[in-house]
């Protein structure tokens, strides 16, 4: 078994140090994949039998039952019962005196074993969190069954089942750390940046999706809340995030898991929902921030006017028995509720200040000086126009004024929207202070009912989302802002049961869901009497001179999932297999046709001649468009994707100190497609019917493409395995090595960017005469569909003027092998040490490609209008090809310190050393370096822009131990009142900078990402010289040459690091029994240290390169008055 581990890890090493990570021999490496497989089924199907331990996505309890002579006994009654309710759940020890009890949800429990002819032994205060297989064995003696042995909290806090590296929060834990603000409130997801292996990939700390765990890329980690994947479908994101007070338990997961787990590309977030117990319980809380409890930031200049700010963040929850008086008691019946409500209030401000027509402008009288000072121009008269030789030229109104009789009345019904001029301000004459509202909804809603001893239902509602209202820049409906935000849904079921001593069962339905949505002020915008198209909505007006105004946009977006999943654990002897499945049907629609009346852009074109610019207003009032877009996709845009995944695990339990774990997973992501066929690609093997040339745009469905436009990959098969070795009493080893498929959701190849629209536009053909007139309506135009329903290709996808999309073409799985070799120390007093060593190898990573770039091989100095002609496809401009092509590396040091909660501290330290690599970045990432040149990937190979290579967090809670409860002075009422019951917590995050890129002019001329700079020097400056003036040496590098590829790495030179502290202090104030208020200030980036955030990396701009050109948020202070019960 020893060979069987190394020869993993050796395999692992050693691709990873070769590389370049191009694999080209695919023949071996299915070769590779078929004997890894082979070698995990072999062994599970050959070792043999006795008892224990199979992975769920809560807790189990299992173990084995002894007589006094060491013998096993098999017939033991096991009862485990929940402390906080009268939940028990029973079973009975086997042949082997083995005994299991799976899907605990996170709480404590106590174990008791009963046999006559023997005294029951109860093991309590048990702490089980999730996905943890906790070992409680049992010792009978001989004695009346009357006679008890109580043992309280025997289980060892080592991790002695799995080879997996991560850690977990409780309620009490994320509540006491200190608060985020921001719209959301509290955001439990930023606590997972402080586990080791965990980082950002972007310097906002407050980002939730530029996440990485294991040195995985950003939004490719499962978040699985109450068991089911949470992510959206269609690019990855978190949706909903459940807040401190609703979550029992939050987990972070940065190695080699369990094949119950898929789609991840280096760890998973695991949380679960809080129940009711047998006692009510609850809170109750009020947070309040201002931007007058704020310091300024680096950048602000003393005295800066601060626009006015205010957060509220408040709600409250409570749980227990189902009760109705006199009827039902959910204490005896084993029915359970909870219920969580809270919301966020923002209000801000800031100066809105524009230029907006006078009263006689308005009438058509521009004879007076403009609004923003100085003369008007002169108006000419459109119908005046003569064309001499090949000019237009016209004659002005007389006196600047156009004739009432000449007047649009459609032009005038538009223009009477403007507001008011009320100001004279820095040439601007209409001044307003609009305030922005924001919320920020949160519920959750659970029933727990404990059938019997043998069947475990609950089911949940959650959602949470912002509501953004409008703000009023202009006081009436041709207001541009729109209500907007988004809701994310969860709905679930579950029902769990026992079958026997050996077999039990979970079952899970749900769904998952986030709709997004953007309305405009209602109106009935028909008083403005225009023909032609529909006016639910204000149109869109533009004038060169005056404030823009119209309706907001009109949109909506749903992206769910349905999700059924089933777990089977079964116990044979020594090995528990857990086997299950799961099936999701992903679903994405949009509909946003913006404003559906239209836009209308007034430039000035027909009341102007050559060397006189005329006046937009004045177009407008004449009803003389320069320009009409409106969009005529009046489809809803539905996209589909099946999933589909199975898997076996087998824990084997080799001894009372050795455990291997095996497990086996086949995922199957089916591509998506879209219900019209309005999905494209761009495909190399058509012919364009517009040019005649290879290649052009496919529609889904049509002309014998296929339904889907991306291939099915049916190879997803992806083997697990580990092992965890318990050496001594209070050290365990540990290792494992798996291969995990990246979903091909997330990635940006599928959704917006396969959708098309079509614009109905209407211009002026020649410049001179109006495509049309207000007054007659908008010329009649059509919907975007050909014969026999197809899409028409929009003139946005035809060339030579188009940039388009490729989707993937080849069936190659995406996945990553990854590895961990460490060893867990149990220090004593709950303090545990850990050091791992980890490491993964990304192989067909998604990356975003320039294919149709010019080869570089002498032809690329020709000029750009030349160049284009060589292109691969030279009737399109920017192809930009969607494909597993990418290749990553990474290793790192992990190193934790740990404490749970118990006497008065709660702590968790973490250290990451590490060095990441690839060769394209992620199309995910939202600072993304575009590919020098496509032709040879391999030049980009080098340190990845989400490197980070040391990172240190500390997150603590403690509890000043004087008073009463604590060790000093405990019985002192005085001292009690006076400096009793206060905790301190704090959230410290230590970091080396993040990598950046150095960009100049594109000068190669062959249409790939771009040019990169050419380094001549070292560009680290000594800490103690770098300035913000001067963060590094700028002539370490040069702008290279027109026609030349650069040299300059893409992560070229490290910005500066991150000393972020966050700090919390509280006072409880006891109440009565079980009640406690409690008053805390939480200050985050508390010592208010500049953040710097950005750096001017571009050899453009002589001005800023080398210098430091942002900072993240100063210092923050929060107030909070909390109750509980």
């Amino acid at each position: 078994m020893n060979c069987v581990i190394s020869s993993f890890f050796a395999s692992g090493l050693r691709s990873s140090i070769v590389r370049r990570f191009h694999v080209s021999d695919k023949h071996t490496r299915h070769r590779n994949l078929q004997v890894i497989t082979g070698l995990v089924l072999l062994f599970a199907l050959l070792a043999p039998s006795q008892s224990l331990l199979g992975q769920t996505f809560y807790g189990s309890i299992s173990g084995v039952v002894k007589d006094p002579s060491g013998a096993v006994m098999p017939g033991v009654a096991v009862t485990v019962h929940e402390n906080n309710t009268t939940t028990e759940y029973k079973s009975v020890t086997n042949k082997a005196g083995a005994y299991r009890i799976s899907f605990l949800k996170p709480s404590t429990y106590t174990v008791r074993f009963e046999k006559n002819g023997f005294s029951q032994f109860v093991t309590g205060d048990l702490g089980i969190v999730l996905n943890q297989e906790l070992v409680v064995d049992g010792a009978l003696k001989l004695g009346a069954t009357s006679e008890v042995i109580t043992v309280t909290g025997a289980a060892s806090s080592l991790n002695d089942t799995n080879p997996q590296i991560g850690g977990e929060l409780s309620t009490q834990e994320l509540i006491d750390l200190p608060e985020s603000t921001g719209t959301k409130g509290a955001n439990e997801f930023l606590i997972t940046k402080t586990f080791a292996g965990a980082s950002s990939t972007s310097q906002d700390y407050s980002n939730v999706n530029d996440l990485s765990l294991g040195g995985g890329r950003p939004v490719s980690n499962p978040i699985i809340i109450d068991g089911l994947p949470s992510n959206m479908g269609v690019d990855g994101t978190y949706g909903l995030i459940p807040t401190p007070d609703s979550t029992e338990e939050l987990q972070v997961l940065t190695a080699p898991f369990s094949a119950q787990y898929g789609q991840s590309g280096g760890g998973a977030i695991l949380t679960t929902t809080r129940s009711g117990t047998e006692k009510f319980h609850g809170s109750a809380f009020e947070s309040y921030n201002s931007q007058a409890l704020n310091a300024l930031g680096y950048f602000t200049a003393p005295g800066t006017v601060i626009n006015p700010s205010s957060f509220h963040y408040f709600g409250g929850s409570i749980g227990g028995p189902v009760l109705i008086p006199k009827v039902f008691d959910g204490r005896k019946h084993r029915l359970y509720f909870f219920t969580d409500w809270e919301d966020t209030l923002t209000h801000a401000s800031s100066p809105f200040n524009t230029v907006v027509p006078t009263a006689a402008e308005l009438n058509g009288d521009f004879s007076g000086p403009s609004p923003q000072g100085g003369p008007t121009p002169t108006i000419y008269d459109p119908l005046t126009t003569k064309i001499v030789g090949k000019t237009a030229v016209r004659t002005p109104f007389p006196g600047n004024i156009i004739p009432k009789a000449r007047l649009d009345q459609v032009g005038l019904n538009i223009a009477s929207f403007f507001p008011q001029p009320n100001c004279s301000l820095n040439n601007n004459n209409y001044c307003s202070t609009p305030e922005s509202v924001s919320s920020y909804l949160y519920n959750a809603d659970r029933i727990d009912y404990n059938y019997s001893d043998y069947d475990h239902i609950w089911a949940k509602f959650s959602r949470d989302g912002p509501r953004n209202q409008p703000t009023i820049d202009i006081p009436n409906v041709a207001n541009t802002s729109a209500f907007n935000g988004w809701t994310d849904d969860h709905y679930e079921v579950s029902w769990s049961h026992i079958f026997s001593p050996r077999v039990s069962n979970e079952a899970r339905l749900g769904y998952v869901s986030e709709e997004n949505f953007s309305s405009p002020l209602p109106t009935n915008a028909s008083a403005i009497g225009l023909k032609g198209v529909p006016l639910t909505q204000f149109p869109t007006v533009k004038t060169n001179e005056y404030a823009n105004f119209g309706a907001g946009s009109l949109g909506r977006t749903r992206d769910g999932h349905y999700i059924l999943n089933d777990a089977l654990v079964l116990q044979m002897g020594r090995h528990t297999l857990s086997l299950g499945g799961e099936f999701m049907r992903y679903a994405y629609s949009y509909y946003t046709p913006g404003v559906l009346s239209g836009s209308y852009n007034f430039t000035g074109t027909f009341t102007s001649v050559p060397g006189q610019t005329g006046l937009g207003l004045a177009d407008l009032l004449l009803g003389l468009p320069a320009t009409t877009t409106i969009n005529t996709t009046d489809t809803i845009f539905h996209e589909n994707l099946n999933y589909f995944a199975g898997y076996i695990q087998d824990d084997y339990r080799l001894s009372t100190k050795l455990t291997i774990n095996l497990g086996l997973r086949y995922e199957f992501d089916g591509p998506f497609s879209e219900k019209h066929g309005n999905m494209y690609t761009f495909n190399p093997n058509v012919v364009d019917p517009t040019t005649g040339k290879q290649g052009g745009i496919q529609f889904a469905g049509y002309n014998g493409a296929p339904h889907s436009l991306i291939p099915n990959i049916y190879t997803g098969i992806l083997p697990r395995i580990g092992f965890n070795y318990h050496a001594f009493h209070n050290t365990t080893l540990r290792g494992g090595y798996g291969i995990y498929q990246l979903p091909s959701i997330g990635f940006g190849t599928t959704g917006l960017t396969s959708a098309s629209t079509v614009n109905a536009t209407f211009q002026s053909g020649d410049g001179i005469t109006p495509a049309y007139e207000l007054n007659q309506g908008v010329p009649a135009y059509s919907a975007n569909a050909g014969p026999n329903g197809q899409p028409l290709i929009p003139t946005s996808l035809t060339s030579p003027s188009s940039n388009v999309t490729q989707l993937p073409q080849h069936a190659v799985l995406p996945y990553i092998q990854e590895w961990q070799l460490g060893i867990q120390q149990d220090l004593g007093r709950n303090w545990i040490a850990e050091i791992d060593y980890e490491g993964n190898h990304g192989v067909h990573q998604p990356v975003n490609l320039p294919i149709n770039q010019i080869a570089p091989t002498g032809n690329c100095c020709l000029g750009v209008k030349a160049a284009q002609s060589l292109r691969p496809y030279p009737q399109f401009l920017t192809i930009t090809g969607l494909t597993n092509g990418g290749a990553s590396a990474y290793a790192a040091l992990l190193a934790t310190l740990s404490h749970h909660w118990s006497n008065g501290i709660s702590m968790r330290a973490a250290y990451t050393w590490a060095h990441g690599l690839d060769d394209v970045d992620a199309p995910s990432r939202a600072d993304a370096v575009g590919v020098q040149n496509y032709y040879d990937l391999r030049a980009q190979w080098g340190t990845a822009m989400t490197n980070i290579p040391q990172r240190f967090s500390v997150s603590a809670v403690y509890a000043l131990p004087v008073g009463a409860g604590g060790r000093f002075l405990p019985h002192a009422p005085v001292v009690s009142q006076v400096i009793g019951h206060w905790k301190i917590s704090t959230v410290a995050q230590f970091q080396t900078g993040y990598p950046y890129n150095i960009s100049q002019g594109d000068g190669l001329n062959i249409f790939s990402g771009g040019q990169y700079a050419t380094k001549v020097g070292n560009p680290t400056i000594a800490r103690g010289s770098r300035t913000v003036q001067k963060w590094f040496n700028t002539a370490a590098f040069t702008t290279t040459p027109a026609d030349t590829l650069g040299n300059a790495p893409r992560a070229s030179l490290y910005g500066p690091g991150q000393n972020v502290w966050a700090l919390s202090l509280m006072r409880d104030i006891p109440l009565w029994e079980r009640a406690t208020l409690t008053f805390r200030a939480d200050a985050n980036n508390a010592f208010n240290h500049p953040q710097f955030s950005g750096l001017g990396t571009s050899l453009t701009n002589a001005k800023t390169f080398g210098t430091v050109t942002g900072a993240q948020d100063p210092r923050t202070l929060l107030l909070v008055g909390r109750l509980r019960f």
